[in-house]
Parts: structure tokens; sequence; C-alpha cells
């Protein structure tokens, strides 16, 4: 018989990348994609980084281990979705309740909060700024808003970069969440890219820095 234990407590060490300027305007949260890590996000965005936001770059709760030259590496992950049967065996909110915690005990004062996700780390921005208070303004790049899976909040404003040209998350689908966004009230912004696909090149960074100016 299987049966299912929820909200089991699991403990262990979690990395993240910071950079903390002397007196900080506004937390930059840079939320990586699938297999990726903490450090990848830091080092590719930080420059485009107001020099006054404090910078975290979290690897996700979930480790993966990943094969390769024969040896184990930790890769990350914020979720487990299986898309041939359409399952979640771990949803969004366990990352985003981590998420919480972790920005109380990095910053335990109020500063405005923008989430910046790439791919997975895109998908489950919107859940995080649902329950995360300080969180104003969410950037996803190369991912997909699904509407049913998180609470729209009306004073959040909600972007998002993506090229049609991308073969992992399809183009289409998440013009037409955005577009529902859109009509809840969301004012944010849809940019395309037409010589970019999924990986996060130099094109992304550039509409990026425009959005954090």
């Amino acid at each position: 018989m299987k049966k299912t234990l929820e909200n089991t407590p699991l403990i262990f060490d979690h990395d993240y990348f910071i950079r903390v300027p002397e007196k900080p305007k506004r937390i930059y949260v840079l939320l990586h994609g699938y297999l990726l890590d903490g450090e990848f996000m830091y080092k590719k965005l930080l420059d485009c980084i107001p020099e006054d936001g404090l910078v975290v770059a979290p690897n996700a709760p979930f480790p993966v281990p990943v094969k390769k030259d024969n040896q184990f590496t930790p890769r990350y992950a914020w979720y487990f979705f299986e898309p041939h049967k359409k399952v979640y065996y771990i949803n969004y909110e366990p990352a985003a309740y981590f998420m919480r915690s972790l920005l109380q005990r990095i910053w335990p004062f109020d500063l405005p909060v923008t989430l910046i996700g790439y791919s997975q780390g895109g998908y489950i921005a919107p859940k995080i700024a649902e329950i995360v208070s300080d969180v104003d303004t969410v950037i996803g790049m190369a991912c997909c808003f699904r509407n049913s899976r998180f609470e729209y909040r009306q004073d959040v404003t909600l972007h998002q970069i993506h090229a049609p040209h991308d073969l992992v998350v399809e183009y289409d689908e998440a013009k037409r969440e955005f577009d529902q966004l859109t009509l809840r009230g969301n004012s944010g912004s849809f940019i395309t890219l037409e010589n970019a696909k999924h990986k996060l090149v130099d094109e992304y960074k550039v509409e990026l820095t425009k959005l954090l100016s």
C-alpha cells in the first residue's frame, strides 16, 4: 500500500552566491535552470545588476547527481515534473517556501525584491512572488508563466524574455500564458528575441539590462 507523508522536514547544507553592497536598495534573486546551479547564474548575470543591488544566486533545494567522466557532480532542480505523464512528483511549493526562508535569513530587513529566473527558475518565479510579500518584479527568461500554478498578485509586475526558436520551452504556449496575465492586469512586457534559442546568450542579457535600468 502506497501512502504519502507531506511536509517531511529535511535539513542539509544549501550553497548560494551573494554580493552585498554597503547600502543595498533592492534585492535581486537569480534563479537558475534545471541541472544548473547558483554559480552559473551569478557569473552569467552579475554584470547586468545595478551596483546598489544585493544579489543572491542560490542553488535550488533539490540536488540531482549528474555523471560526467565517471564521476558524479551535484546539479540542482526547483521541482520535478514528468512531462510524458504530466505529473509533478515535486511541485512548486517546497522550493518557494525554501526561498522565503532563505531570503529572511540572508536579509531580514524590508527591501523590494526582483526575481530573475531562467528556464526552470523562471517557471517557479511567480510562485515565489506569491508567497514572498517583498517581491514586486518578476523577470522570466526562456520559460513559461503557468497561470494555473500560482496566485497572481496585482502588485507584482511580470516581464518575460523569450525566443520563437527556443526548442526547449514552446514560445507560443508561453505567449498565450503571458497574454492571460495581461488580461488579468499585468503591465509587464513580453520581449521577443528573434536570433536566440534556449541558451542564455548575450541577447537575453541585453534585454534584461534594459529592464533593470
